[in-house]
């Protein structure tokens, strides 16, 4: 099978006359490259549409000789991951994948080419469909090191991430159930399309759908998982406000009653100044009376448990 990397019309529409198999890999054409290139393959017109707009959910298009696949694997950027969005034009012998920046998921396909059309398709998705786990697998691993943290040490930033990364799962789950589900019937499609006999493909494209329900269920267990973690973050968060709460109760069980004994003490009644002339004196009511207050509320509350870590 010949590959060819780039739109070349003229090789092109000679292997079509000679009925050679190919696979042409084309990053980001132009409108009018893929409408060309429609002509040239006889590509239905809804389905060139679809290729030079993007943007399109996972499906499979089926044009009686000709499909449209529409499949989601996962770029790896620096520290994150984009989604990878590819269209494959199939016909009897000719394959054509259009995406839209860098695919290396299909590097390792274009450097062994395989001996059919049905075993190239099959790599391509097989290709997708791993990195999407490889990039859920990472995600697992950091999910999981979130909800560690959540336990020893919750920070803002992590509910931030943990908040940011349940709403990317949410949106990767949109992607990959209809994948899955599409596989499901379309692998009849695929086989008629590349003149494949019955059930020679079954066991291959049924792996690729094994892996998207791994990695539908991998979202969910970290959906779950970053759920219960924000749910831990919460309650330490409310723990935390019900601590500073009770010691701000504490301050104001201690100083409410000293508040009104100074109060009291403050007033020039005629029996405080006549009897309160003396250092003695003083020593016994005024101090005695604030400082033994204070005693019996600290004796009071330690015997509660709020003076002490093994209070309720």
């Amino acid at each position: 099978m010949h590959v060819i990397d780039h739109f070349d019309a003229d090789r092109i529409r000679a292997l079509r006359d000679s009925g050679e198999s190919f696979w042409l890999d084309l990053d980001t054409p132009t409108n009018d490259q893929l409408a060309e290139l429609g002509d040239l393959l006889g590509l239905p017109p809804l389905a060139v549409e679809d290729s030079q707009e993007f943007g399109q959910r996972a499906k499979i298009d089926d044009y009686g000789d000709r499909l449209l696949i529409v499949f989601y694997g996962a770029l790896r950027q620096t520290d994150e991951y984009d989604a990878v969005e590819a269209h494959l034009h199939l016909a009897q012998g000719r394959i054509v994948t259009v995406h839209r920046g860098p695919a290396p998921q299909l590097d390792s396909v274009r450097a062994a080419p395989a001996h059919s059309d049905n075993e190239t398709v099959y790599r391509i998705l097989d290709a997708f469909s791993e990195s999407l786990l490889t990039f859920l697998r990472d995600i697992e691993a950091e999910v999981s090191e979130l909800e560690q943290n959540a336990f020893e040490k919750p920070t803002d930033a992590d509910r931030r991430r943990i908040v940011m990364l349940r709403g990317r799962l949410f949106r990767l789950l949109q992607v990959i159930v209809p994948q899955r589900d599409m596989l499901a019937g379309g692998a009849d499609a695929i086989e008629r399309v590349l003149d494949i006999e019955t059930g020679q493909a079954h066991h291959p494209f049924a792996d690729i759908r094994d892996d998207l329900v791994l990695a539908v269920n991998l979202i969910a267990y970290c959906r779950e998982l970053l759920a219960e973690a924000l749910n831990v973050y919460l309650q330490a968060t409310s723990n935390r406000l019900n601590e500073v709460a009770t010691r701000v109760s504490v301050l104001a069980t201690i100083f409410v009653p000293l508040t009104i004994i100074t109060g009291f003490f403050g007033q020039n009644f005629g029996w405080l100044v006549d009897h309160i002339d003396s250092l003695a004196a003083f020593l016994v009511w005024g101090v005695g009376g604030t400082v033994g207050t204070v005693l019996v509320l600290g004796l009071w509350l330690w015997r509660a448990g709020y003076l002490n870590s093994n209070g309720q």
